[in-house]
């Protein structure tokens, strides 16, 4: 989905700037490697919803890393023993998932759920 309004082009370019500064925050203090697992969408409004219903699992809102898609996107980083709940929750709730991705070293590879 491509902004359209000048307020759109705003509203995603904030949020832009404010998950960057999450993710440098997090990989500056060695946080961002203990998150297993990444869960992509089809979309950044949909990511953006999803960021809503992550408060009290392990999870954290980022952009979407570069190993798992180069252009513009919302990912959510979740630990291992949430992955599963999380995946529930945002389908119950009606967020569409893309993708599931495992944490392989330094990188992501898709995982079939």
């Amino acid at each position: 989905m491509e902004a359209k309004s000048f307020g759109e082009k705003v509203f995603f370019i904030a949020n832009g700037i404010r998950l960057h500064i999450k993710e440098y925050f997090l990989r500056l203090t060695g946080t961002f490697n203990k998150y297993e697992y990444c869960i992509s969408f089809p979309s950044v409004p949909e990511g953006l919803k999803a960021e809503k219903y992550i408060k009290g699992f392990k999870a954290v809102s980022v952009p979407i890393p570069d190993e798992i898609f180069e252009g513009c996107g919302v990912g959510i980083l979740v630990k291992a023993e949430d992955k599963d709940r999380l995946l529930k929750h945002f389908k119950e709730k009606g967020i569409l998932v893309s993708g599931v991705f495992k944490r392989n070293g330094n990188s992501f590879k898709e995982v079939k759920e």
